[in-house]
């Protein structure tokens, strides 16, 4: 029963996790966003993984991560890291990224304390639930959650070929969005669709 529930909750227990989480941005996903939201440079993306994200911005984006994964300047940890060192308080306008689900709310909050003009982050719709979450979300700036008509499907260790069969995945059992938050913004979030 507990193999059964996992996988209506959108995971393989047969699998496990991917090693620190590591579920990059499928492109598809990124261009939805940016057909209807603005990035407002300079931009900042802190879990950049191989560049998923920062890649369909053109690279015009400062792109860090945790892990080397050959993409950005790595070893850098945005929950620890004191940016003031790198960059003044008022240089960056746009934080976009695909944080590790387990630490959405914990990268939403040192975001929103960096970015200049807006945060943008993918995740599951999951990220809704939850009372500490949903505490944090009704009293932060949260501006519109684009919600996926379609399936999405991050990339398992950032391919989008199956390890064990060798073939393209399947679309994932779990509903993504991308969050907005506008430094500001005091209204209440509205829900769009891509």
């Amino acid at each position: 029963m507990t193999q059964q529930g996992s996988k209506i909750a959108g995971g393989n227990p047969t699998r496990g996790r991917v090693e620190n989480d590591y579920y990059a941005t499928h492109p598809d996903s990124t261009k939805a966003l940016l057909d209807v939201e603005e990035i407002i440079y300079p931009a900042f993306e802190p879990a950049c993984g191989e560049g998923h994200i920062s890649e369909e911005l053109d690279g015009k984006v400062l792109s860090s991560d945790l892990i080397d994964r050959g993409y950005g300047t790595t070893g850098i940890d945005f929950l620890t890291k004191d940016f003031s060192s790198i960059f003044d308080s008022n240089y960056i306008n746009t934080i976009i990224t695909n944080p590790p689900f387990s630490l959405f709310q914990e990268f939403a909050e040192k975001a929103l304390l960096i970015a200049n003009k807006k945060v943008i982050m993918f995740g599951k719709l999951q990220a809704l639930e939850g009372k500490k979450r949903a505490t944090f979300m009704q009293n932060s700036p949260l501006k519109t959650v684009y919600v996926f008509k379609s399936r999405q499907q991050p990339l398992r260790n950032g391919s989008e070929i199956d390890e064990l069969t060798g073939k393209k995945m399947n679309s994932s059992t779990m509903a993504f969005a991308w969050y907005v938050w506008e430094i500001g913004y005091t209204e209440k979030p509205t829900i769009q669709w891509l």
